[in-house]
């Protein structure tokens, strides 16, 4: 200790929530390739019962795609999260999806950021699996998945230690 002051060593913890009622699926069984073999970082997924997607995060909206399936949240401690509703949902080009944020938006964990319309997306043949990427995977340490029911904004999906 130096002049009263302690430095903490340790990593900071960070919690990624669930983005919506469902239950929670470890990225080893989500059908996509890109996600299973983790290209984009790695993380959980979640099959959601609610149309609802909230953001699991605390942070700035960074990043919405264009078809509205798809956002991008940075944490304030550096974090980049990817939310991907659904599998291969970029070819509906935004039908079924109403975005409820824009680019540079600040939000809190439990933010409502898109609802979608789960019934039409099984009706055209996509799967409404969500992945919820870390995807700088070099700013983390011992990630950490919770499976099993979870609700949207509230319980836990995802643990890491930030580097």
């Amino acid at each position: 200790m130096l002049f009263g002051k302690k430095k903490d060593a340790s990593p900071a913890h960070g919690r990624i929530l669930a983005p919506a009622d469902g239950e929670i699926i470890p990225l080893d069984a989500v059908s996509d390739p890109v996600f299973r073999d983790r290209i984009l970082g790695d993380g959980a997924a979640v099959i959601p019962k609610s149309g609802t997607i909230l953001s699991p995060v605390a942070g700035v909206v960074s990043n919405i795609a264009e078809t509205l399936h798809a956002f991008g949240i940075t944490t304030p401690d550096g974090i980049e999260i990817l939310i991907h509703v659904g599998i291969n949902t970029v070819e509906l080009k935004g039908a079924g999806f109403l975005c409820r944020v824009k680019e540079g938006d600040a939000v809190n964990a439990g933010d409502p950021l898109c609802d979608v319309d789960l019934s039409m997306i099984e009706r055209e043949g996509y799967q409404t699996c969500t992945p919820v990427i870390i995807t700088n995977m070099d700013a983390v340490k011992n990630v950490s998945v919770r499976t099993g029911k979870a609700a949207a904004g509230k319980d836990l999906m995802i643990g890491y230690d930030k580097k």
